[in-house]
């Protein structure tokens, strides 16, 4: 059997108009799906990347940094992959940086401040150097989450052509410097010893060994000393426009601080001494200098190409031609694209799925697709060809089964990949009674947080808004609009929905009600926004609410008065309040980003968690069974996490892969059937334990899961079971063909 799939090219936009710089985008990874969930620890940012990394907010940090490091994951297509630079990271995190191998650098002068870094830098490269490792060259950046502000911590890249490979290489290789102020016009080695700098302006330019840093509090005498410390440098050249420096005996390496002011420096990347006592410099010795900065947002909500050109033209009119727009892995803010950039951009795959073992002439759309495209799935080469406006390419039947990263990469070097964007099932794989709904199918967006089964309706919160399935039928007009989180019945049986902006209900006439919690003046100005998330009922009727950004509990109490509970009264444990739900016998559970709770009264009571997942702090969600139960879902570090099961007497029972088929140890919700199976969402697919005790895999690997990053379930009144995924949403209804 033979499936035909379309690769069809859209209309491209002309260059940007105005815009004469490089192509610069990335990503700001910090582990999470949207704002609220547990993250990793520290910011990541990759640059030059094609796309967020769908996992994520499940991988553990050298997983991140290894999938970055995929030379197909990177648009530039030169044979390397993109780029990880940690983010204004702090001395604590020394141990973490030196660990964590493939980064690329990290950030040194931020947001204008050049010098709360350099000892830590020091700190790194002397390691480096010690251990005979690759430097981590010092990245500059704004990170204002405004581009009007521009050249504020910026680097000067020397490229030998004005293209995104040279950039690209120059910012691998480190053949630049960043600085808050100060220009230098020139950077060699002669004669394989001696070091020369030139300067746009008269500077004082500091020789500085390892073991040698300027304090973060800037002073204005220098110590000249070839011993370690603060405050100390080899070498002290006042109020010049050229220095030079003669390598002497004993440095592991040498680099330069070029000051105007104790505040304002421009900083060289590192001079490696080799064995031989010659001096290894990773500036080429013509080019031009071009200039950027390597982190800042757009925050640009999703759709608004216009924030990102913008972002470009103001970086512009700083005389910055390589700036970096990296907006988010989370999806409030997300990594976009412009079609102008000319680069190939796949927009979906349709159908995204064939059986093992079948040979498919087959189809994607998206923007800038090249005649001569090179198409890749699963790493192998397959067939393309033009027609009209469509890229039809040939896939083998040999392809291994697997959930596959899909590539296109143009004859100008270009490349896109949709990562997971094609599935190989498993032989025996069926997508009997699974339908799948994207935003193609009325969904306001495809990223779908929560869903839930109210009535004879079926609602999907995302963040553009709300969809409603009435009779089979996505529509989203008359619906909540914005980002919007956790849908529950509530006490009336009426939908409610928490928001960026407030919780909302639907009230008997059919309009939406929006309600504040308020209260802010127990908490920080950020904190006390209307951010809510997860939402649970109690016995009593009352609904609860976790807000997403540390703002404490709110509880609608049964005559419609609402509270927040805030630690400054000590009404709660903690300001992270992240589930709540009422167990059979009435009483209340609480998660909170510190640790589990039962609600006693007026009174707290901490709920201990066996003993593997005694670490895992954050709870994500909960659910009670028929019984007197509750189940919880608890993380912690990347890597670490599962489920526990309290049954009516307290006895805890721990879930983790390593003991069940739980797909990863991070599992997004937990939904137990009128049947009295339990269901659990995972990034990587769906995890069923049947009421007969045995477990069941659920993925698109062997079923008609629309995607295997499945954030909430819930059942409907037909016994049916539905996804809210990355993708859109999915229902398995049993029996259905």
């Amino acid at each position: 059997m033979t499936t035909l799939i379309v690769l069809s090219m859209l209309q491209g936009a002309p260059t940007q108009e105005g815009y004469t710089g490089l192509i610069c985008r990335g990503v700001e990874e910090s582990g999470r799906l949207y704002i609220g969930q547990p993250g990793f620890g520290p910011h990541l940012i990759s640059i030059f990347v094609t796309g967020a990394n769908p996992l994520s907010a499940t991988q553990t940090l050298p997983e991140h940094v290894a999938w970055v490091n995929d030379p197909l994951h990177s648009y530039v297509a030169d044979g390397t992959g993109a780029m990880v630079v940690i983010a204004h990271p702090s001395a604590g995190q020394l141990p973490l940086i030196l660990a964590l191998e493939g980064l690329t650098g990290m950030e040194v002068s931020y947001a204008g401040d050049g010098l709360s870094r350099d000892g830590l830098w020091d700190s790194v490269l002397t390691a480096c150097a010690r251990d005979g490792r690759k430097f981590l060259w010092g990245f500059a950046d704004d990170d204002t989450h405004s581009s009007e502000r521009g050249n504020l911590s910026w680097f000067a890249a020397r490229l030998p052509e004005m293209t995104e490979v040279a950039l690209k290489h120059a910012l691998r290789e480190g053949a630049f410097y960043i600085s808050n102020g100060p220009v230098i016009e020139g950077i060699q080695v002669v004669g394989g010893a001696v070091i020369a700098i030139d300067t746009a302006e008269e500077a004082d330019v500091l020789w500085l060994r390892d073991g040698q840093y300027l304090p973060s509090e800037p002073i204005e005498e220098l110590e000249v000393t070839d011993e370690p410390g603060a405050g100390r440098c080899l070498q002290w050249d006042r109020g010049v426009t050229e220095a030079t420096f003669a390598y002497d005996d004993g440095a592991k390496f040498i680099r330069a601080i070029v000051r105007t002011d104790p505040t304002h420096v421009a900083q060289t990347q590192p001079f490696r001494i080799d064995d031989a006592g010659g001096v290894q410099s990773p500036y080429p010795s013509t080019g031009a200098w071009i200039r950027g900065q390597s982190h800042n947002h757009t925050d640009a909500r999703p759709g608004n190409h216009e924030r990102i050109a913008q972002f470009r033209l103001d970086y512009q009119a700083h005389g910055q031609l390589a700036s970096f727009s990296t907006d988010y892995s989370y999806w409030e803010t997300p990594y976009q694209w412009l079609p102008s950039d000319g680069t190939p951009q796949i927009v979906q795959v349709k159908p995204d799925r064939v059986p093992e073992g079948e040979a498919v002439e087959a189809n994607i759309t998206g923007v800038n697709l090249a005649d001569g495209a090179e198409v890749l799935i699963a790493g192998r080469n397959v067939p393309a060809q033009i027609a009209g406006e469509e890229l039809r390419i040939s896939v083998p039947g040999d392809l291994p089964a697997g959930i596959h990263d899909l590539t296109v990469t143009n004859p100008d070097g270009f490349r896109d990949t949709l990562a997971q964007g094609f599935t190989i099932q498993q032989a025996g794989a069926t997508s009997a009674g699974w339908t799948h709904w994207s935003d193609a199918g009325g969904l306001p967006h495809r990223q779908v947080i929560d869903v839930a089964a109210i009535g004879d309706d079926i609602y999907a919160c995302t963040i553009a808004g709300v969809g409603r399935c009435r009779d089979g039928t996505w529509e989203a007009e008359g619906m909540p609009r914005g980002s919007t989180y956790s849908v529950i019945a509530g006490p009336d049986g009426a939908p409610w929905i928490a928001a960026s902006g407030g919780i909302l209900s639907l009230g008997a006439d059919g309009a939406w009600v929006t309600h504040r919690v308020g209260q802010g003046e127990k908490l920080s100005r950020q904190s006390s926004i209307e951010r809510w998330g997860r939402l649970g009922l109690d016995a009593q009727g009352q609904l609860w609410a976790g807000h997403r950004w540390g703002g404490g509990l709110g509880v609608r109490r049964t005559d419609g008065t609402w509270e927040r509970l805030t630690t400054a009264a000590g009404e709660v444990p903690s300001n992270g309040a992240t589930a709540a739900a009422s167990d059979t016998g009435g009483a209340l559970w609480v998660g909170f980003s510190n640790g589990l709770y039962r609600r006693l009264g007026d009174e707290w009571q901490a709920v201990e968690l066996p003993e593997e997942l005694a670490g895992c702090r954050f709870v994500i969600a909960l659910e009670p069974d028929a019984d007197g139960g509750m189940w919880a879902t608890v993380t912690g570090s990347p890597g670490a996490g599962g489920v526990v099961h309290f049954d009516a007497t307290g006895t805890a029972t721990a879930f983790t892969p390593d003991n069940s088929l739980l797909p990863s140890t991070r599992v997004r919700d937990i939904l137990v059937t009128r049947a009295g199976e339990v269901w659990f969402a995972s990034d990587m697919g769906v995890a069923r334990l049947g009421a007969d005790g045995e477990w069941h895999s659920i993925t698109s690997l062997t079923t008609g899961l629309g995607c295997n990053i499945v954030l909430g379930l819930d059942e409907d009144a037909g016994a049916a079971i539905w996804f809210a995924t990355a993708r859109g949403v999915s229902r398995y209804a049993p029996g259905t063909p």
